[in-house]
Protein backbone atom coordinates (compact mmCIF):
# COMPACT_ATOMS: atom_id res chain seq x y z
CA UNK A 1 0.00 0.00 0.00
CA UNK A 2 2.52 2.09 0.63
CA UNK A 3 4.50 2.01 -2.80
CA UNK A 4 0.93 2.35 -4.38
CA UNK A 5 0.40 5.41 -2.51
CA UNK A 6 4.26 6.70 -3.35
CA UNK A 7 3.29 6.06 -6.95
CA UNK A 8 0.39 8.07 -7.29
CA UNK A 9 2.29 10.73 -5.83
CA UNK A 10 4.88 10.89 -8.19
CA UNK A 11 2.13 10.25 -11.10
CA UNK A 12 0.85 13.48 -9.52
CA UNK A 13 3.97 15.44 -9.07
CA UNK A 14 4.70 15.07 -12.70
CA UNK A 15 1.38 16.18 -14.05
CA UNK A 16 1.38 19.33 -11.96
CA UNK A 17 5.39 19.70 -13.47
CA UNK A 18 4.98 18.45 -16.47
CA UNK A 19 2.52 20.24 -18.12
CA UNK A 20 2.91 24.29 -18.98
CA UNK A 21 0.76 27.10 -20.48
CA UNK A 22 1.09 30.20 -22.68
CA UNK A 23 -1.60 33.24 -23.36
CA UNK A 24 -0.69 34.82 -26.84
CA UNK A 25 -1.77 37.68 -27.97
CA UNK A 26 -4.82 36.41 -29.35
CA UNK A 27 -5.66 35.49 -25.42
CA UNK A 28 -5.59 32.24 -26.99
CA UNK A 29 -4.16 29.67 -23.88
CA UNK A 30 -1.52 27.00 -25.90
CA UNK A 31 -1.07 23.96 -23.28
CA UNK A 32 2.45 21.56 -23.53
CA UNK A 33 3.73 18.54 -22.11
CA UNK A 34 6.84 18.49 -24.41
CA UNK A 35 9.95 18.56 -22.31
CA UNK A 36 11.64 20.81 -25.05
CA UNK A 37 9.21 22.03 -27.39
CA UNK A 38 10.38 22.44 -31.05
CA UNK A 39 9.57 25.56 -32.88
CA UNK A 40 9.86 27.66 -36.53
CA UNK A 41 9.45 31.45 -35.99
CA UNK A 42 10.25 35.14 -36.98
CA UNK A 43 13.90 35.65 -38.10
CA UNK A 44 14.24 38.03 -35.84
CA UNK A 45 12.01 36.68 -33.09
CA UNK A 46 14.78 33.63 -33.04
CA UNK A 47 17.41 36.29 -32.69
CA UNK A 48 15.66 37.75 -29.45
CA UNK A 49 14.93 34.08 -27.76
CA UNK A 50 18.50 33.06 -28.21
CA UNK A 51 19.17 35.42 -25.69
CA UNK A 52 16.64 33.79 -23.01
CA UNK A 53 18.11 30.52 -24.24
CA UNK A 54 16.89 29.25 -27.71
CA UNK A 55 18.95 26.83 -29.41
CA UNK A 56 19.34 25.22 -32.41
CA UNK A 57 17.97 21.97 -30.68
CA UNK A 58 14.60 23.64 -30.14
CA UNK A 59 15.05 26.00 -33.23
CA UNK A 60 14.17 23.72 -36.64
CA UNK A 61 13.15 26.68 -38.99
CA UNK A 62 13.40 30.17 -39.63
CA UNK A 63 11.23 32.38 -42.44
CA UNK A 64 11.31 36.25 -43.00
CA UNK A 65 14.13 38.49 -43.49
CA UNK A 66 17.40 38.47 -41.65
CA UNK A 67 18.44 42.44 -42.58
CA UNK A 68 16.35 45.16 -42.64
CA UNK A 69 15.46 46.95 -45.55
CA UNK A 70 18.12 49.77 -46.44
CA UNK A 71 20.99 47.26 -45.15
CA UNK A 72 24.58 47.89 -47.19
CA UNK A 73 25.35 44.36 -45.71
CA UNK A 74 27.28 41.64 -48.45
CA UNK A 75 24.72 38.74 -48.57
CA UNK A 76 27.25 37.18 -49.86
CA UNK A 77 29.83 38.51 -47.15
CA UNK A 78 28.05 39.03 -43.93
CA UNK A 79 31.28 38.78 -41.84
CA UNK A 80 31.95 42.19 -42.70
CA UNK A 81 28.56 43.05 -40.85
CA UNK A 82 25.61 46.05 -41.46
CA UNK A 83 26.16 49.90 -41.18
CA UNK A 84 23.02 49.80 -39.74
CA UNK A 85 22.48 49.84 -35.69
CA UNK A 86 19.08 47.31 -35.93
CA UNK A 87 20.41 44.79 -38.23
CA UNK A 88 21.46 41.66 -36.60
CA UNK A 89 25.26 40.85 -35.63
CA UNK A 90 27.14 38.33 -37.67
CA UNK A 91 27.44 36.01 -35.12
CA UNK A 92 23.30 36.07 -35.09
CA UNK A 93 23.22 35.08 -38.47
CA UNK A 94 25.75 32.27 -38.46
CA UNK A 95 23.00 31.30 -35.39
CA UNK A 96 20.25 31.30 -38.27
CA UNK A 97 22.21 29.32 -40.79
CA UNK A 98 22.05 26.27 -38.83
CA UNK A 99 18.66 25.57 -39.18
CA UNK A 100 16.51 25.53 -42.21
CA UNK A 101 15.33 28.80 -44.07
CA UNK A 102 11.42 28.80 -45.52
CA UNK A 103 12.24 31.99 -46.71
CA UNK A 104 16.03 31.48 -48.70
CA UNK A 105 15.58 34.21 -51.02
CA UNK A 106 14.84 37.68 -49.26
CA UNK A 107 17.86 37.70 -46.58
CA UNK A 108 17.23 41.88 -46.94
CA UNK A 109 13.92 43.72 -46.78
CA UNK A 110 10.14 43.14 -46.27
CA UNK A 111 9.94 39.74 -46.83
CA UNK A 112 6.79 37.90 -48.77
CA UNK A 113 8.01 34.20 -49.29
CA UNK A 114 7.10 31.42 -47.31
CA UNK A 115 8.07 27.74 -48.14
CA UNK A 116 5.08 26.14 -46.89
CA UNK A 117 5.51 22.76 -48.60
CA UNK A 118 9.14 22.29 -46.86
CA UNK A 119 7.36 23.61 -43.74
CA UNK A 120 4.63 20.59 -43.56
CA UNK A 121 7.48 18.11 -44.11
CA UNK A 122 9.20 19.35 -40.53
CA UNK A 123 9.09 17.70 -37.12
CA UNK A 124 8.28 20.70 -34.47
CA UNK A 125 5.72 21.10 -32.22
CA UNK A 126 4.99 25.41 -32.16
CA UNK A 127 5.10 27.62 -35.15
CA UNK A 128 4.91 30.98 -33.73
CA UNK A 129 3.60 34.13 -36.05
CA UNK A 130 5.43 37.39 -36.11
CA UNK A 131 2.37 39.58 -36.31
CA UNK A 132 1.59 43.27 -36.80
CA UNK A 133 -1.78 44.99 -36.28
CA UNK A 134 -3.90 41.90 -35.79
CA UNK A 135 -2.02 40.19 -38.62
CA UNK A 136 0.84 38.12 -40.17
CA UNK A 137 3.50 40.41 -40.70
CA UNK A 138 4.87 40.06 -44.64
CA UNK A 139 1.49 38.29 -45.51
CA UNK A 140 -1.71 38.82 -46.81
CA UNK A 141 -4.99 37.38 -45.06
CA UNK A 142 -6.05 34.78 -47.76
CA UNK A 143 -2.62 32.95 -47.50
CA UNK A 144 -2.08 33.85 -43.70
CA UNK A 145 -5.28 31.44 -43.41
CA UNK A 146 -3.93 28.82 -45.16
CA UNK A 147 -0.98 28.26 -43.23
CA UNK A 148 -2.89 29.03 -40.29
CA UNK A 149 -5.16 25.73 -41.29
CA UNK A 150 -2.22 23.77 -42.70
CA UNK A 151 -0.07 24.23 -39.20
CA UNK A 152 -3.57 23.66 -37.40
CA UNK A 153 -4.17 20.49 -38.71
CA UNK A 154 -0.63 19.30 -38.66
CA UNK A 155 0.00 20.36 -34.72
CA UNK A 156 -3.16 19.72 -33.74
CA UNK A 157 -3.64 23.17 -32.24
CA UNK A 158 -3.14 26.45 -33.70
CA UNK A 159 -0.13 28.97 -34.00
CA UNK A 160 0.98 31.32 -31.18
CA UNK A 161 0.34 34.76 -32.56
CA UNK A 162 2.11 37.54 -30.98
CA UNK A 163 1.64 41.14 -31.67
CA UNK A 164 4.14 43.67 -32.05
CA UNK A 165 2.11 46.92 -32.38
CA UNK A 166 -1.26 46.71 -30.61
CA UNK A 167 -2.90 45.16 -27.69
CA UNK A 168 -6.47 43.69 -28.07
CA UNK A 169 -8.68 41.76 -30.42
CA UNK A 170 -10.27 43.93 -32.64
CA UNK A 171 -7.57 46.26 -33.99
CA UNK A 172 -7.71 46.66 -37.59
CA UNK A 173 -5.22 44.72 -39.85
CA UNK A 174 -2.43 46.50 -41.22
CA UNK A 175 -3.90 46.60 -44.41
CA UNK A 176 -6.63 49.05 -43.00
CA UNK A 177 -6.44 53.17 -43.04
CA UNK A 178 -9.32 52.50 -40.04
CA UNK A 179 -8.72 54.24 -36.50
CA UNK A 180 -7.66 51.68 -33.95
CA UNK A 181 -9.73 51.37 -31.02
CA UNK A 182 -6.25 49.37 -28.99
CA UNK A 183 -3.62 50.37 -27.17
CA UNK A 184 0.16 50.45 -28.18
CA UNK A 185 1.92 47.77 -26.71
CA UNK A 186 5.48 49.47 -25.42
CA UNK A 187 8.74 47.51 -25.38
CA UNK A 188 8.79 46.11 -21.93
CA UNK A 189 5.63 44.50 -22.20
CA UNK A 190 7.04 42.48 -25.52
CA UNK A 191 10.10 41.85 -23.22
CA UNK A 192 8.34 40.22 -20.01
CA UNK A 193 5.92 38.42 -22.42
CA UNK A 194 9.57 36.63 -24.19
CA UNK A 195 10.67 35.81 -20.80
CA UNK A 196 7.06 34.08 -20.10
CA UNK A 197 7.16 32.49 -23.93
CA UNK A 198 10.70 31.11 -22.82
CA UNK A 199 9.62 29.03 -19.59
CA UNK A 200 6.81 27.63 -21.81
CA UNK A 201 9.21 26.76 -24.32
CA UNK A 202 11.01 25.01 -21.44
CA UNK A 203 14.42 26.83 -22.38
CA UNK A 204 17.67 26.71 -20.67
CA UNK A 205 17.55 30.54 -19.50
CA UNK A 206 20.95 31.53 -18.91
CA UNK A 207 22.12 33.20 -15.86
CA UNK A 208 23.18 36.42 -18.37
CA UNK A 209 19.30 37.12 -19.09
CA UNK A 210 19.06 38.54 -15.25
CA UNK A 211 22.61 40.57 -15.48
CA UNK A 212 20.89 41.75 -18.83
CA UNK A 213 17.71 42.71 -17.50
CA UNK A 214 19.66 44.73 -14.69
CA UNK A 215 21.74 46.94 -17.50
CA UNK A 216 18.40 47.76 -19.22
CA UNK A 217 17.03 49.28 -15.81
CA UNK A 218 19.87 51.42 -15.47
CA UNK A 219 20.22 52.80 -19.21
CA UNK A 220 16.39 53.52 -19.05
CA UNK A 221 17.09 55.22 -15.40
CA UNK A 222 20.13 56.78 -17.59
CA UNK A 223 17.23 57.43 -20.43
CA UNK A 224 14.74 59.11 -18.09
CA UNK A 225 17.33 61.19 -16.57
CA UNK A 226 18.58 62.28 -20.17
CA UNK A 227 15.40 63.43 -21.42
CA UNK A 228 14.27 65.69 -18.21
CA UNK A 229 17.61 67.72 -19.01
CA UNK A 230 15.95 67.52 -22.19
CA UNK A 231 12.68 68.58 -21.35
CA UNK A 232 14.39 71.21 -19.14
CA UNK A 233 15.88 72.67 -22.31
CA UNK A 234 12.64 73.08 -24.52
CA UNK A 235 13.85 70.60 -27.35
CA UNK A 236 11.32 68.41 -29.03
CA UNK A 237 11.74 64.94 -30.97
CA UNK A 238 10.26 63.70 -34.05
CA UNK A 239 10.19 60.42 -35.48
CA UNK A 240 10.07 60.17 -38.92
CA UNK A 241 10.77 58.18 -42.61
CA UNK A 242 13.12 61.27 -44.43
CA UNK A 243 13.31 61.64 -47.94
CA UNK A 244 13.61 64.58 -49.91
CA UNK A 245 10.54 64.18 -51.46
CA UNK A 246 7.38 63.46 -48.97
CA UNK A 247 8.33 62.18 -46.11
CA UNK A 248 6.40 59.62 -43.26
CA UNK A 249 5.97 61.15 -39.86
CA UNK A 250 5.52 58.57 -37.15
CA UNK A 251 2.51 58.24 -35.10
CA UNK A 252 4.03 57.86 -31.75
CA UNK A 253 1.11 55.49 -29.93
CA UNK A 254 1.67 52.78 -32.45
CA UNK A 255 5.31 51.88 -31.99
CA UNK A 256 6.94 50.06 -29.45
CA UNK A 257 10.52 51.79 -29.57
CA UNK A 258 8.46 55.23 -29.34
CA UNK A 259 6.50 53.93 -26.70
CA UNK A 260 9.32 53.02 -24.83
CA UNK A 261 10.82 56.41 -25.31
CA UNK A 262 7.59 58.51 -24.55
CA UNK A 263 6.71 56.32 -21.30
CA UNK A 264 10.79 57.03 -20.33
CA UNK A 265 10.08 60.79 -20.58
CA UNK A 266 11.15 61.95 -24.15
CA UNK A 267 9.66 65.31 -25.15
CA UNK A 268 8.32 63.78 -28.61
CA UNK A 269 5.90 65.04 -30.85
CA UNK A 270 2.64 63.42 -31.69
CA UNK A 271 1.72 64.10 -35.39
CA UNK A 272 -1.69 64.81 -36.81
CA UNK A 273 -1.36 69.16 -38.58
CA UNK A 274 -1.20 68.61 -41.48
CA UNK A 275 -3.95 66.06 -42.45
CA UNK A 276 -5.73 68.18 -39.95
CA UNK A 277 -5.63 70.75 -42.06
CA UNK A 278 -6.30 69.08 -45.30
CA UNK A 279 -3.05 69.34 -46.82
CA UNK A 280 -1.64 65.94 -46.09
CA UNK A 281 -2.77 61.61 -46.83
CA UNK A 282 -2.04 59.92 -43.99
CA UNK A 283 -3.04 56.23 -42.37
CA UNK A 284 -2.69 54.54 -38.84
CA UNK A 285 1.19 54.95 -38.75
CA UNK A 286 2.12 58.04 -40.55
CA UNK A 287 1.51 61.44 -42.02
CA UNK A 288 2.34 62.23 -45.22
CA UNK A 289 3.89 65.35 -45.48
CA UNK A 290 5.43 66.89 -48.46
CA UNK A 291 8.85 68.53 -48.81
CA UNK A 292 6.64 72.23 -49.30
CA UNK A 293 4.39 71.09 -46.64
CA UNK A 294 7.06 70.93 -43.93
CA UNK A 295 9.04 73.61 -45.01
CA UNK A 296 6.30 76.23 -45.30
CA UNK A 297 8.48 79.16 -45.08
CA UNK A 298 9.77 77.99 -48.17
CA UNK A 299 8.26 79.19 -51.76
CA UNK A 300 5.98 76.41 -53.67
CA UNK A 301 8.17 73.97 -55.71
CA UNK A 302 10.26 71.07 -54.03
CA UNK A 303 13.42 72.81 -55.93
CA UNK A 304 12.76 76.23 -53.54
CA UNK A 305 13.29 74.72 -50.87
CA UNK A 306 16.80 75.70 -48.88
CA UNK A 307 17.81 76.68 -45.65
CA UNK A 308 17.46 79.95 -46.36
CA UNK A 309 13.88 79.54 -45.82
CA UNK A 310 13.85 76.70 -43.11
CA UNK A 311 12.74 78.70 -40.02
CA UNK A 312 8.88 78.40 -40.45
CA UNK A 313 8.46 74.32 -40.45
CA UNK A 314 5.30 72.28 -40.08
CA UNK A 315 6.68 71.12 -36.79
CA UNK A 316 9.18 72.89 -34.07
CA UNK A 317 11.47 69.93 -34.46
CA UNK A 318 14.97 70.16 -32.50
CA UNK A 319 16.21 66.44 -32.92
CA UNK A 320 14.82 63.87 -35.70
CA UNK A 321 14.50 59.96 -35.03
CA UNK A 322 15.23 59.11 -38.43
CA UNK A 323 13.82 55.20 -39.38
CA UNK A 324 16.71 52.89 -39.23
CA UNK A 325 15.54 51.82 -42.95
CA UNK A 326 16.93 55.34 -43.95
CA UNK A 327 20.36 55.20 -41.98
CA UNK A 328 22.54 55.59 -45.36
CA UNK A 329 20.95 57.77 -47.34
CA UNK A 330 20.16 60.36 -43.67
CA UNK A 331 23.76 60.24 -42.61
CA UNK A 332 24.74 61.13 -46.12
CA UNK A 333 26.70 64.62 -46.07
CA UNK A 334 24.20 65.66 -49.00
CA UNK A 335 20.48 64.54 -47.72
CA UNK A 336 20.72 68.33 -45.66
CA UNK A 337 20.81 69.81 -49.82
CA UNK A 338 17.56 68.08 -50.13
CA UNK A 339 16.19 68.35 -46.74
CA UNK A 340 17.68 71.44 -45.40
CA UNK A 341 16.27 71.13 -42.18
CA UNK A 342 17.78 73.09 -38.88
CA UNK A 343 18.26 69.69 -36.53
CA UNK A 344 20.00 68.18 -39.39
CA UNK A 345 22.10 70.67 -40.29
CA UNK A 346 23.02 70.71 -36.28
CA UNK A 347 23.84 66.75 -36.07
CA UNK A 348 21.10 66.29 -34.28
CA UNK A 349 19.55 63.19 -35.01
CA UNK A 350 19.74 59.60 -34.19
CA UNK A 351 18.59 56.10 -35.34
CA UNK A 352 15.09 54.52 -34.37
CA UNK A 353 14.70 51.02 -35.01
CA UNK A 354 11.23 50.85 -35.50
CA UNK A 355 9.25 48.00 -34.75
CA UNK A 356 11.98 47.08 -32.16
CA UNK A 357 12.61 43.80 -34.07
CA UNK A 358 15.36 42.63 -31.52
CA UNK A 359 13.28 42.42 -28.44
CA UNK A 360 15.45 40.93 -25.58
CA UNK A 361 16.90 43.07 -22.48
CA UNK A 362 20.08 43.88 -24.20
CA UNK A 363 18.89 45.49 -27.20
CA UNK A 364 16.39 47.61 -25.90
CA UNK A 365 19.23 49.20 -23.35
CA UNK A 366 21.27 49.42 -26.13
CA UNK A 367 18.84 51.70 -27.78
CA UNK A 368 18.34 53.75 -24.61
CA UNK A 369 22.34 54.00 -24.12
CA UNK A 370 22.32 55.05 -28.13
CA UNK A 371 19.87 57.27 -28.29
CA UNK A 372 19.49 59.01 -24.56
CA UNK A 373 22.75 61.22 -24.64
CA UNK A 374 22.05 62.43 -28.16
CA UNK A 375 18.90 63.72 -27.48
CA UNK A 376 19.87 65.48 -23.93
CA UNK A 377 23.06 66.97 -25.50
CA UNK A 378 21.13 68.64 -28.49
CA UNK A 379 20.10 72.03 -28.56
CA UNK A 380 16.63 73.54 -29.21
CA UNK A 381 16.73 75.32 -32.75
CA UNK A 382 13.22 76.48 -32.80
CA UNK A 383 11.61 79.17 -30.78
CA UNK A 384 10.36 77.89 -27.49
CA UNK A 385 6.52 75.58 -27.17
CA UNK A 386 4.62 74.70 -24.14
CA UNK A 387 4.49 70.85 -23.43
CA UNK A 388 1.03 69.31 -22.43
CA UNK A 389 0.97 68.81 -19.03
CA UNK A 390 -0.88 65.78 -16.77
CA UNK A 391 -0.94 63.54 -19.09
CA UNK A 392 -0.45 59.62 -18.23
CA UNK A 393 1.38 58.32 -21.19
CA UNK A 394 1.52 54.93 -19.90
CA UNK A 395 -2.42 55.15 -19.38
CA UNK A 396 -4.61 53.60 -21.82
CA UNK A 397 -6.74 56.49 -23.18
CA UNK A 398 -3.28 57.73 -24.37
CA UNK A 399 -1.71 55.02 -26.05
CA UNK A 400 -4.94 54.69 -28.06
CA UNK A 401 -5.90 58.51 -28.93
CA UNK A 402 -2.45 60.52 -28.35
CA UNK A 403 -2.34 63.95 -28.49
CA UNK A 404 -3.30 66.70 -31.00
CA UNK A 405 -0.63 67.18 -33.95
CA UNK A 406 2.73 69.41 -32.53
CA UNK A 407 1.86 68.38 -28.81
CA UNK A 408 3.56 66.58 -26.47
CA UNK A 409 4.11 65.23 -22.63
CA UNK A 410 5.82 67.44 -20.29
CA UNK A 411 8.19 65.47 -18.07
CA UNK A 412 6.39 64.20 -15.17
CA UNK A 413 8.66 60.65 -13.74
CA UNK A 414 6.48 60.82 -10.25
CA UNK A 415 3.01 59.68 -11.80
CA UNK A 416 2.90 59.12 -15.62
CA UNK A 417 6.88 57.12 -16.42
CA UNK A 418 6.77 53.31 -16.89
CA UNK A 419 8.73 52.26 -13.82
CA UNK A 420 8.89 48.79 -15.18
CA UNK A 421 11.76 49.84 -17.03
CA UNK A 422 13.50 50.25 -13.64
CA UNK A 423 11.84 48.90 -10.80
CA UNK A 424 11.85 45.27 -11.96
CA UNK A 425 15.29 44.37 -12.78
CA UNK A 426 15.76 40.84 -12.29
CA UNK A 427 13.24 38.19 -13.99
CA UNK A 428 11.99 35.12 -11.81
CA UNK A 429 15.83 33.66 -10.80
CA UNK A 430 14.04 30.03 -10.67
CA UNK A 431 10.98 29.84 -13.64
CA UNK A 432 7.69 29.45 -12.04
CA UNK A 433 5.24 27.05 -13.35
CA UNK A 434 2.24 28.48 -15.31
CA UNK A 435 -0.99 26.46 -13.94
CA UNK A 436 -2.87 24.50 -16.56
CA UNK A 437 -5.35 25.84 -18.00
CA UNK A 438 -7.90 24.59 -20.58
CA UNK A 439 -7.38 25.97 -24.17
CA UNK A 440 -9.84 28.10 -25.68
CA UNK A 441 -10.65 25.97 -27.89
CA UNK A 442 -10.21 22.38 -27.26
CA UNK A 443 -7.18 21.22 -29.60
CA UNK A 444 -7.26 18.28 -32.12
CA UNK A 445 -5.44 15.38 -31.26
CA UNK A 446 -2.43 15.26 -33.09
CA UNK A 447 -1.98 12.59 -35.67
CA UNK A 448 1.71 11.80 -34.75
CA UNK A 449 0.74 11.89 -31.27
CA UNK A 450 0.75 8.84 -28.52
CA UNK A 451 -1.94 10.56 -26.53
CA UNK A 452 -4.31 13.01 -27.05
CA UNK A 453 -2.94 14.55 -23.74
CA UNK A 454 -0.29 12.87 -22.13
CA UNK A 455 -0.96 14.77 -18.98
CA UNK A 456 -4.72 13.76 -18.57
CA UNK A 457 -4.36 10.92 -19.33
CA UNK A 458 -1.52 10.05 -15.98
CA UNK A 459 -4.71 12.58 -14.56
CA UNK A 460 -6.92 9.65 -15.00
CA UNK A 461 -4.42 7.21 -13.87
CA UNK A 462 -3.87 8.50 -10.77
CA UNK A 463 -7.40 9.49 -9.96
CA UNK A 464 -8.06 6.00 -10.68
CA UNK A 465 -5.40 4.30 -8.54
CA UNK A 466 -6.10 7.30 -5.57
CA UNK A 467 -9.67 5.99 -5.51
CA UNK A 468 -8.37 2.16 -5.35
CA UNK A 469 -6.56 3.48 -2.26
CA UNK A 470 -8.63 5.06 -0.90
CA UNK A 471 -11.41 2.39 -0.51
CA UNK A 472 -8.15 0.12 0.54
CA UNK A 473 -8.11 2.19 3.15
CA UNK A 474 -11.53 2.21 4.46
Amino acid sequence: MFRLAKTICLLLSFTAVDARTFIDSKDVTHVTDKDKPVIVTFAHRAITLRNYGLDTDQLVAIYGEFYNSGSDVDVANPEAGSSLPADPLYEEIQFLEQVVDLSPNCHIGYCTEFDLATLLTLDFDEFIIHGYRGAWWGFNETYSQLVVAEVTEKLGKPPIYLEMSKEGQNCPDHDSNAESVCPGISMIDMIEQNFELAKYLNLDIPDTLDEERQDLCTAAQNFQNNMRTAQEKGIRVMPAYLTTKTSYFADVVSDSVLRMFEELGMPILHIGSCMDAGDCAGNYFWEYVGLNDYFKACPDGEENVTSSCNDGTLYPVDFWLYDHRTTLAVTDPDFILGFPDKALIAGQSAYWPIGGRLLSPRDAAEVLNIVGPQVASASRVHPATECTPDIDVTGTDHRIAGLAGGEYACFNDGAFHNTKYFQECTFPSDPTMAPVAAPVAAPVASPDSDMASSAFSIGNVAAWLLGILTVGLV
